[in-house]
């Protein structure tokens, strides 16, 4: 059994170097950084290392960019459906005992898809609202308007594993098996709301994702803007789009060639 992290840098070079997270988890996990954009000094850094690089087609979208990750772990790494897939975000951070711990867990309660208590403040009291109901159009609408989201589940209640909705796609942990049973991300999504598809579509077939709030991990998530007529508010609007007419059967999933 082999945890297989899966990481796309967006000129994360940065931030990657000052966390010092995957270069701590390469020494007892196979880590794979997918580049997004040219960056030559973060190549020679994660290969100083011993941290993978895929580092071709450039400008793809969240999801397309972990499918590619997810081939190449299998093609070149020797991932088999025994293993872990991780998705993770370059601006979290946890030490390596706290993800074996996650990963016993899921093997333990044959758990397939498995969301971490994520915090936005190193002293671990700031929580991220990385747990949420799956949206209607009218929450989407509201959360638009600033009206408020009620599809927020309050972490602070939550005391032991629970089955949740959908967790943020800053971290999602899947039996790896389980990742290629979903055809992995539906690639039709650019940005924003593929962790709410791939979480609704492992919910269809049986298969919720289990929360563990007692495994922590930092998000120093910093949102993109998405003011009217911004490209992100247009990709927010999209991806928003696309889900609602998902959820109803009416869009199916795009994929990648070597996912079912």
């Amino acid at each position: 059994m082999t945890i297989f992290i899966s990481v796309v840098s967006h000129l994360h070079g940065e931030l990657i170097e000052q966390l010092g997270c995957l270069a701590k988890l390469a020494e007892r996990f196979k880590v794979v950084v997918k580049v997004n954009s040219e960056e030559t000094y973060l190549l020679s850094y994660l290969k100083l290392h011993n941290i993978n690089v895929i580092d071709t087609s450039y400008g793809l979208g969240f999801g397309h960019n972990n499918n590619i990750i997810y081939n190449y772990c299998e093609d070149k790494l020797g991932m088999n459906s025994n293993d872990y897939f991780i998705v993770f975000n370059p601006d979290v951070y946890v030490e390596s005992e706290a993800l074996a711990e996650l990963v016993n867990k899921m093997f333990e309660n044959n758990c397939q898809l498995a969301g971490a208590n994520l915090f936005k403040n190193k002293e671990l009291t700031i929580p991220d609202n990385s747990i949420r109901h799956f949206p209607t159009f009218l929450q989407f609408f509201k959360s638009f308007l600033g009206l408020g989201n009620s599809t927020i589940i309050d972490k602070s209640k939550v005391l032991k594993p629970i089955e949740v909705d959908w967790a943020s796609g800053s971290f999602l942990a899947f039996k790896a098996s389980h990742y290629r049973l979903l055809g992995g991300f539906d690639q039709g999504y650019f940005m924003y709301c593929e962790d709410i598809d791939i979480c609704f579509r492992s919910n269809k077939i049986g298969i919720p994702l289990t929360f563990y709030p007692d495994i922590k991990m930092l998000h120093l998530a910093k949102h993109a803007n998405r003011a009217l007529f911004s490209k992100h508010f247009y990709w927010h609007l999209c991806s928003v789009g696309r889900f609602l007419l998902t959820k109803v059967g009416v869009t199916k999933p795009k994929s990648i060639i070597g996912l079912a």
